[in-house]
């Protein structure tokens, strides 16, 4: 779904998210961003709509809790996948593939278009 700067994304997300988990109570969402910012604003549009969501602090945390049934909303960002001190990160991505974490539910990606070829950028040149 393409949207605009400002023309209510995060709402329609969270109503998406709330339709789905309305409709298969074994789906759980996972809202993933490229920045702090949006990852923040996503926290704070499903907490004012009622709905609680789990931000992810570390990737560590983030394996885990993809692995368990609950939370049902999660939120994090895209960094979390990675890990801090890889040289190779073909050879990372393969071993992941290779060995894939278990996951439960749905996954959301919104704002990930600096991220979306797999290898995260060292720093970013601005908007893309």
């Amino acid at each position: 779904m393409w949207h605009t700067q400002g023309s209510g994304k995060s709402i329609v997300m969270v109503l998406l998210a709330k339709w789905i988990l309305e409709n298969d109570h074994n789906a759980r969402v996972a809202i993933i961003t490229d920045r702090d910012e949006p990852d923040k604003q996503i926290e704070g549009v499903f907490t004012e709509a009622g709905e609680d969501i789990v931000r992810i602090t570390s990737g560590r945390e983030l394996m885990s809790l993809l692995g368990q049934a609950k939370p049902r909303f999660l939120c994090s960002l895209i960094h979390k996948f990675g890990h801090k001190d890889v040289d190779d990160l073909d050879a990372f991505i393969k071993d992941l593939k290779a060995q894939p974490s278990k996951t439960i539910g749905e996954v959301f990606v919104d704002e990930c278009h600096r991220t979306q070829n797999g290898k995260r950028r060292k720093q970013c040149c601005g908007p893309c």
